[in-house]
């Protein structure tokens, strides 16, 4: 950010002299163009430029897998958004291959969400937009997608399906709709859960199912809503939408009994979409009359009608991480109920985007953290992933080539300061073959030192040549050290606090901090709305920064002895 001449100083100098509170500063427009502050530790949504693995599925014959990242290189060499790569990593050249990349060079600044193989041939991803004025999402994850892009088995964009889609959303859900999570079934139809935004946080927003044929037509559209009211269902939360082998629909979530507190995490649909009540009924019965709990947060169909979940059981003395629930709602008795070992947050597992779902109906699961210290001694305590087979055992062959499991070691000092200090998984793709794929933020295999992603073999040992590596090729921004003044008060040492209001709407205070925290900024700056908790902004330059763009949208700033948060800290003597 340029830095204030000389005239401009000596105006908020002598403001500063005559004891005035109120801020004044003469705007330009890029004086308050925030993307022009950087340092070392911001976090703004910015084009990423630490490129990440965020998806790998099977690839047609000839190719190994598909990746699916948010930069453009890989293993050095300039790349689209979906990047073909074989079984060691390694970029695949094959013309069809080249094909694809070249079709999503267009996507490869966009969030990639979802990607889903064709059966017939060919992907869909989906992609959360970097513009500023696109729809959020409240009646899902908070990683919604608002472009849906197909690719045909020769890599190209099928642009005739992805114009029919975009156009049954606008028709069906609205301008400003978006995806909350798409699925692929057997027959390569594509399944859309779309809604809009809910910004009073109700979940009374619509929320459509869509299913369209091969070639992009719309086969089904149906407000699913609605069906939640039928069930006696309220606010809801939608997580993941599975195909069944019956045309039918697996929803997993979380769905609000009406006049209860009781929360139900999975419902199921027949063919026609209606509610299947053999599996909703006695479900629903059984969680509302039950003192127990079941939340699911991953779904995966299985034969018959069943469905596994990932979350956590508790129903008397049974108590389950993952379970089988049969056709009928219930408890399947032939799956073994797995419960990870080990405290919280080592016993439980994270919220990855998809479960590794093996050959032979085998799960990969990945745990919530990753620890930096051995965890006390057990059996397959804190692994990092467990793999299940079919009937819920555990797979001892695949724990016994992953040893001690995954670590996070770089963080080892930090846990001095904070016991909970732990490293995570992003990614877990199983593939056919029975080998698995891991990303995340980890550095240590069985007591080995090693870069993510890794490609684990069928036994859990490491594929030592895999090498599925990112880099960028964005031109570097220039580092700016953390400011220790501001443009607005003489700094004295100790925390100051300026509150931006407009007429008829929230007051903003930007806090400006003596000390680093978990943001990482020192000295560091935080933005308060309201409520018990202020939102991270970055250090003193940026919130300059928004201070100077709440003033050229017309608020009136003033610096406040007053901290916002000090009646909610403890030992404040303020209630």
């Amino acid at each position: 950010m340029a830095r204030p001449g000389p005239g401009r100083e000596r105006v908020m100098m002598a403001l500063r002299n005559a004891g005035t509170a109120l801020l004044v500063l003469a705007l330009s427009g890029a004086a308050f163009a925030e993307e022009e502050i950087w340092s070392p530790y911001d976090k703004f949504n910015a084009p990423n430029e630490d490129c990440e693995l965020v998806a790998l599925v099977p690839a047609p014959k000839g190719a190994w897998g598909v990746v699916g990242h948010t930069c453009n290189r890989l293993n050095g060499e300039p790349v689209g958004s979906l990047v073909v790569i074989d079984a060691l990593g390694k970029r695949d050249t094959s013309p069809v291959s080249v094909a694809l990349e070249a079709a999503s060079d267009r996507d490869r600044m966009k969030e990639l969400v979802q990607l889903l193989a064709v059966p017939s041939g060919g992907y869909i991803a989906t992609y959360h937009s970097r513009d500023a004025k696109a729809p959020s999402g409240e009646s899902g994850p908070a990683d919604v997608a608002h472009v849906l892009i197909r690719h045909t088995a020769k890599g190209a964009r099928a642009e005739a399906f992805n114009q029919k889609v975009q156009q049954a959303l606008l028709e069906k859900v609205g301008a400003s709709s978006f995806i909350i999570t798409a699925e692929v079934d057997a027959k390569s139809r594509l399944i859309v859960a779309a809604s809009t935004p809910d910004e009073a946080y109700l979940k009374e927003a619509p929320l459509w199912l869509l299913r369209f044929t091969p070639d992009g037509a719309l086969d089904r559209a149906q407000r699913f809503d609605s069906n939640l009211r039928q069930l006696r269902l309220g606010w809801y939360v939608l997580k993941q939408v599975r195909a069944r082998a019956d045309g039918g629909l697996f929803l997993s979530g979380r769905f609000i009994a009406e006049g209860r507190r009781t929360e139900i995490p999975v419902l199921a649909l027949n063919a026609e979409w209606k509610p299947d009540t053999r599996f909703n009924t006695p479900l629903i019965s059984w969680l509302m009359e039950d003192e127990g709990g079941l939340e699911l947060s991953l779904i995966a169909p299985g034969p018959g009608g069943s469905v596994v979940g990932v979350g956590e059981l508790s129903q008397g003395d049974t108590r389950a991480h993952v379970v089988r629930l049969t056709s009928g709602g219930r408890l399947d008795p032939a799956f073994q109920p797995f419960r990870q070992e080990g405290e919280y947050p080592q016993g439980r597992f994270m919220f990855v985007p998809q479960m590794g779902m093996g050959p032979g109906g085998s799960i990969v699961l990945a745990q919530n953290n990753i620890p930096v210290v051995d965890p006390p001694q057990g059996p397959w305590r804190a692994p990092g992933l467990v793999r299940l087979k079919a009937d819920g055992s555990v797979d001892a062959r695949f724990q016994a080539g992953l040893g001690t499991g995954l670590r996070y070691r770089k963080a080892a000092e930090a846990v001095k300061q904070n016991p909970d200090t732990s490293g995570f998984l992003s990614l877990v793709a199983a593939m056919p073959d029975g080998s698995v794929v891991v990303h995340g933020l980890f550095d240590e295999l069985a007591g080995q030192k090693v870069t993510p992603p890794l490609r684990l073999a069928a036994d859990g040992t490491r594929v030592p040549a895999f090498q599925a590596r990112f880099e960028t090729v964005l031109p570097p921004k220039i580092q700016v050290p953390n400011a220790t003044t501001s443009a607005f008060f003489q700094a004295d040492g100790k925390p100051h606090y300026i509150a931006c209001s407009r007429g008829g709407e929230m007051t903003e205070t930007f806090l400006y901090w003596l000390q680093g925290d978990i943001w990482g900024h020192t000295p560091s700056c935080g933005v308060h709305l309201g409520g018990h908790f202020a939102t991270p902004a970055g250090a003193w330059q940026h919130c300059d920064a928004r201070v100077r763009r709440a003033q050229a949208q017309g608020a009136r700033c003033v610096e406040t002895k007053q901290d916002p948060l000090a009646h909610h800290r403890p030992g404040s003597g303020t209630p």
